[in-house]
C-alpha cells in the first residue's frame, strides 16, 4: 500500500552498535610493589540495562531483476517466480492503460519474518513508519536527494508474497510515469492487476462480498480520501469495483478513465472523475451495479492471499 506522500520515502538506518554489551562489568589493576590495602566494601551501582538493538534493512543479498532490485538476507533461486514479476508486470500494466513505459528502479526490500518486518515498519519506538497503519506491505515515493524520487516497497516472505508485491508494484510503475495517483484510483489499480493475468482483472473474494451486499457505492467519497488510514477493506473493495467497471465495461467507461490518466501524466490535480463519468452515462451507481452483476469468475479463480 502506498503512502501518498508522504510518499516521503528516503529511508536513513542506523545500526547501534551493540559491541559495548560484551565488555567486562569493571576493571581490575594490579600494583605489586604496593601494600595490600584492606578491602573496602561498597554497595555496587545497579547495571544499565541492554541497550535495545534496533532493526536494519535486509540487505546481504542484493538481486536485480527487470525493474526492481531486491534487498534479501537469503538465497533466491534464479528460478523463483517471484523475480518474473518485475519482468512480466510492468508491459501488463503499461499496457493496458496506455502508458508510456517508465525507466525507474524499484527498490524491494523482503524481510525474512514477519515480525522482523513489523519490527522495522511499526515498532512503537524505533519503527521507521510506526505514524501509518499496520499493513503487510507498503510502497513508499521519498525524495532523493538531487531531485526526484526513490521507489521503494517493503514485505515480507509468506503465502501472500505474490499477490502483494504485485499490488505494491503497481504502485511503484503507475507513480513512476505520473504527476499523481489519488488514492482511491491507486488502491483501485492495484487491486485490478495484483493477481495473475489469467484472472482479468477479476478479484473473486472483492466480488464475492460485493454481491452479498448491500453495496453502497460513493465514488464521490473515495475521490476526497488522501491518507491511507481512511482506506479499510470495504474502501478497497469499491476502489477495485470502479476501476474494474470503468477497464472492463462500456467502451465509454474505459475511455473516461484512461483520459483521467493521460492528464495525470501532466497534471496533478486534473480534477475529480465522477462528472466525467456522469457524462458518459446517466447512473453511474445504477451501471456499476449492473456491471457487477454480469462479471464472469475466471476459472482459474486466484485469490488474493
Amino acid at each position: 500500500m502506498p503512502f501518498p506522500l508522504q510518499r516521503t520515502r528516503a529511508v536513513v538506518v542506523l545500526t547501534l552498535a551493540v559491541g559495548l554489551l560484551s565488555l567486562p562489568v569493571g576493571c581490575e589493576t594490579i600494583h605489586p610493589d604496593r601494600p595490600t590495602a584492606e578491602p573496602v566494601a561498597r554497595s555496587a551501582d545497579p547495571a544499565p540495562p541492554p541497550s535495545p538493538v534496533v532493526p536494519t534493512l535486509p540487505g546481504k543479498y542484493a538481486t536485480r531483476r527487470g525493474c526492481c532490485v531486491f534487498y534479501h538476507d537469503f538465497e533466491f533461486s534464479p528460478d523463483d517466480p517471484l523475480l518474473a514479476e518485475p519482468e512480466n508486470l510492468p508491459d501488463q500494466v503499461y499496457s493496458e492503460l496506455r502508458l508510456p513505459q517508465g525507466n525507474a528502479v524499484v527498490q524491494v526490500f523482503l524481510f525474512d519474518t514477519q515480525s522482523r518486518y513489523e519490527r522495522y515498519m511499526f515498532d512503537e519506538r524505533f519503527g521507521r513508519y510506526k505514524n501509518q497503519p499496520a499493513r503487510r506491505a507498503y510502497f513508499f515515493a521519498e525524495p532523493r536527494i538531487g531531485g526526484g524520487e526513490e521507489l521503494k516497497i517493503y514485505t515480507w516472505m509468506g503465502d501472500h508474497l505474490r499477490t502483494d508485491l504485485r499490488h505494491e508494484l503497481t504502485h511503484a510503475l503507475l507513480n513512476g510515469v505520473l504527476k499523481h495517483v489519488p488514492l482511491w484510483l491507486d488502491e483501485g489499480l492495484a487491486g485490478y492487476f495484483e493477481l495473475p493475468p489469467a484472472n482479468d482483472g477479476v478479484n473473486p473474494q472483492h466480488l464475492d462480498t460485493l454481491r452479498r451486499g448491500p453495496l453502497l457505492q460513493d465514488l464521490a467519497r473515495l475521490e476526497k480520501f488522501d491518507q491511507v488510514k481512511q482506506m479499510e477493506k470495504p474502501e478497497y473493495r469499491e476502489a477495485w469495483a470502479w476501476v474494474h467497471f470503468m477497464l472492463k465495461g462500456d467502451p465509454a467507461m474505459r475511455k473516461v478513465l484512461l483520459d483521467h490518466l493521460q492528464a495525470l501524466r501532466v497534471n496533478p490535480n486534473p480534477g475529480p472523475l465522477l462528472p466525467k463519468l456522469r457524462e458518459a452515462t446517466s447512473n453511474p451507481d445504477r451501471a456499476l451495479a449492473d456491471h457487477l452483476a454480469g462479471i464472469e469468475y475466471p476459472q482459474s479463480r486466484s485469490q488474493p492471499k
